[in-house]
């Protein structure tokens, strides 16, 4: 089984992450309230004996989000869900079970919604039937003729949107009171997520079925099946099997919008100490190893971006830094060396983040940054990766595998440099004549096999993105890198201290093998693996190569460290 294939599933340490996400919240401190017989061990109906196995794993770490949440709410003076604090962005609300279901408790972002009172099914946005269903449960909850562990899902009137309804206990005035609580939901099904969110709960795919009427319906009791399922995931109950599931699936669901350039993935920005303001793209998962990509000059991060799911289930935490004069990062002032700049960007960002020993990962152009930024902040970094390296544009001959124009572009860099600004502002024209992909085919063999794998990839949502990015500050980004790369070997020669591995394809005609061998062949600590089949666009063709260089690095840096 291939490493690419592997990190199709969801990773262990991904669903963990997901349990204590969904688990630690204030608004499910009821679970620690007075609770009636066998209402807080979640065994539920099953009981010691009966409960199906479940995940040994999983289980444990449910009682361990449990444990810390319940150490929480004793920091917080135990109270109950009617005193929780609201001060979180997820969407919930405490309705008391008595005639009009008064408004007990809310989080900020429902308190806002409302805030302007009246009916409270209405301003929730239920639809007409989960209304009723709605003023079914509270008479039901006010005449006492209910299971605490009963769940109601309730559809509103925006698609995908659910809310979550249960009973839960406050402390009256010399005996219990029951209340509900409601969380909204965004709960959007879908076939890509269902097998892997299956696979990590131990399942078979059709046996989440009742999962997806669940997800799916327009809201109802929420069956008796789930109770099973909860059991095996090592669920508390059906209220932690639903939201776990709905986590896991928008998390899924997004990563695959990301990497198929429907959706950018979430940027900030940070401030260099001489005040310069950059931008920076979060790929992969929350937590983990970290790693800080180093784009190339034309496709900019579209080669990552297209890993999403594969970083997060790896455990990789990706930071993209945008160069000056590249999307939101202002350009290079007149003056200062680009590699100067970028380093001085990584050191704010590794700051910032506080990063700690990341491993580089550069892309085409980006190897002369990534060997720069390696050599001045080696004690700080596991070490670089370097894929498909082009590491100079100062004659002819090294470009002689473009064309079109692309070969134009690097004509003008190294013998008309005062066609460059002229060829910015026409580049919109030629993308819209040549198409986004010309810029990566022009570097590939008219009958090559490269040619052929890149021909059935949908690439042009991403390479669109990575353009938008790339023209943002008027192409200024694209002329530094012209001028680093015009100084070539000069900025790439590694330190001794500096561990580097080289990623390149036998067939590469922009930036020969030859030529990365003669640079880096007798250079300490690095190490050059090649694929043969492999050409110019090796991280698009063969990304696994790319992640498993990602992994031994850092494994290499941690057995040293």
């Amino acid at each position: 089984m291939t490493l690419l294939y592997r990190a199709q599933a969801l990773s262990q340490d991904q669903v963990v992450a997901a349990i204590y996400e969904t688990i630690i919240r204030p608004e499910q401190f009821d679970r620690f309230s007075a609770g009636p017989p066998g209402g807080g061990d979640g065994l539920g109906r099953w009981g010691a004996v009966g409960r199906p196995r479940a995940v040994p794993v999983l289980r444990a770490h449910f009682s361990r989000a449990m444990q810390i949440q319940e150490q929480q709410w004793e920091r917080a003076g135990r109270p109950d869900p009617g005193e929780c604090s609201g001060d979180c962005p997820r969407f919930w609300l405490l309705a008391s079970a008595g005639p009009g279901g008064r408004l007990l408790n809310a989080s900020q972002p429902a308190a806002r919604q409302l805030a302007s009172g009246g009916d409270l099914p209405a301003a929730m946005g239920l639809t007409q039937a989960a209304a009723d269903r709605w003023r079914i449960l509270m008479e039901q909850v006010r005449e006492g003729e209910f299971f605490w562990q009963e769940v109601l899902l309730l559809g509103t009137c925006r698609p995908g949107e659910r809310f979550l309804c249960r009973p839960v206990r406050l402390d009256g005035a010399g005996r219990p009171v029951a209340a509900v609580m409601a969380e909204r939901l965004d709960c959007e099904w879908s076939e890509e997520a269902a097998g892997p969110v299956a696979a990590a709960f131990g399942l078979q795919r059709s046996e989440i079925d009742p999962l997806k009427a669940v997800m799916n319906g327009t809201g109802g009791q929420v069956e008796a099946e789930l109770e099973q399922i909860a059991a095996r995931a090592g669920a508390p109950g059906t209220a932690e099997l639903i939201r776990l599931a709905a986590f896991l699936f928008n998390e899924h669901i997004r990563d695959l919008k990301i990497a198929r350039g429907e959706l950018l993935p979430p940027s900030e920005e940070v401030e260099d100490r001489s005040g310069r303001r950059s931008q920076f793209f979060r790929f992969g998962a929350e937590t983990g190893q970290p790693v800080i990509y180093v784009h190339g000059m034309l496709d900019g991060i579209a080669p990552l971006q297209r890993l999403q799911p594969q970083l997060r289930t790896l455990g990789f935490r990706v930071y993209a830094p945008m160069r000056a004069g590249y999307g939101g990062s202002v350009p290079l002032p007149r003056g200062l060396d680009p590699a100067d700049a970028f380093v001085q960007q990584l050191d704010a960002l590794i700051t910032r983040k506080n990063l700690q020993r990341p491993v580089l990962l550069s892309h085409r152009g980006g190897a002369l940054y990534g060997c720069a930024a390696a050599n001045r902040l080696h004690s700080r970094i596991a070490g670089l990766v370097a894929v498909a390296s082009n590491c100079s544009i100062a004659t002819p001959q090294q470009f002689s595998g473009l064309s079109g124009y692309a070969w134009l572009v690097a004509f003008a860099a190294t013998r008309a440099r005062w066609m460059l600004p002229w060829l910015m502002k026409a580049w919109s024209g030629a993308q819209h004549w040549y198409g986004h992909k010309a810029l990566l085919t022009a570097q590939t063999a008219r009958n090559s096999r490269e040619k052929v794998m890149l021909d059935q990839m949908d690439l042009l949502p991403l390479l669109k993105q990575s353009q938008l990015l790339f023209r943002q500050q008027g192409g200024a980004g694209f002329l530094a890198d012209v001028q680093m790369m015009r100084q070539g070997s000069r900025k790439i020669a590694l330190t001794r201290h500096t561990r580097a591995v080289f990623v390149h394809g036998g067939e590469d005609r922009v930036a020969p093998l030859s030529g990365i061998r003669d640079i880096f062949g007798s250079q300490q600590n690095a190490q050059l693996c090649v694929s043969q089949e492999a050409g110019a666009l090796l991280f698009y063709t063969f990304p696994e190569l790319v992640l498993t260089a990602l992994q031994d690095c850092a494994s290499a840096a941690q057995g040293k460290a």
